[in-house]
Formats: C-alpha cells, structure tokens, sequence
C-alpha cells in the first residue's frame, strides 16, 4: 500500500543522491496513533495490509476494589512522608548521604519514595 504511494512520487533526475525510501519504518509500524484511539492498527510487511483491530475495554468508571483503594492510600500516606521529608532539611540531609552511597536509584525523590515504600512493607 505504502510502496505504492512512494511509487507515485517523483524525484527530479538531477539530485545527486541515493535511492531512499523515507517510509522504510512503516513496514513494521504498528500501534496506536493516539493515547485515546480506539483501534490498533499494523501493517504486514510481506503483502503490506493494514490490519486495524478495536480494542473493548472494560468500563473503569467503577469505584476500586478494596485492594485498589488500599493500594492508592498507602501511595497517599507515602507521598505525604516525601513531601514532610523534603520540608526537613535534617532528614532530607541523612537521606541524601544514604542515597549517595548507593548507585541502583538514580534520583534523590525515587529513594526517598523507595525507602518509605520498604518502611510501608515492614522490609526496612
């Protein structure tokens, strides 16, 4: 499909260049075009059809379950104990030299929030 447009459009003779395909990635496109469409779309390489399927999504207007709200009020709690970390310079201090010393999370907010994740679980 696609290499046929292509074949449709002309390149002056005189341009010193090689022959490029400029939708060569297309053959193996595949995905959504937006974040709220609907349809997933792929193009087969070997006889280039484009294959668009809808996806059914169940309803997520329903309120969570027990395990979800649980879930997003220990994020909530946790988020609380960054933001009260962060105000503390004291503390932020002892987390910094701590976060300084290890090299597997790469960002002061990420160990901050892993070490309240860890103390939230009972691991530490």
């Amino acid at each position: 499909m696609f290499s046929k447009l292509l074949a449709t459009v002309k390149i002056p003779p005189d341009l010193p260049m090689a022959k490029i395909n400029p939708m060569s990635h297309i053959d193996s496109f595949s995905g959504k075009y937006h974040r709220t469409d609907e349809v997933y779309t792929k193009i087969r390489a070997f006889d280039e059809q484009v294959i668009g399927v809808r996806l059914k999504h169940p309803n997520t207007n329903y309120p969570p379950t027990s395990g979800q709200a649980a879930a997003q009020q220990k994020m909530t709690s946790i988020a609380a104990q960054a933001k009260a970390i962060f105000s503390d310079a004291e503390q932020l201090a002892t987390y910094r030299a701590d976060w300084k010393k290890q090299k597997r999370i790469p960002t002061l907010t990420g160990y901050v929030y892993a070490q309240l994740y860890k103390q939230s679980n009972g691991e530490g």
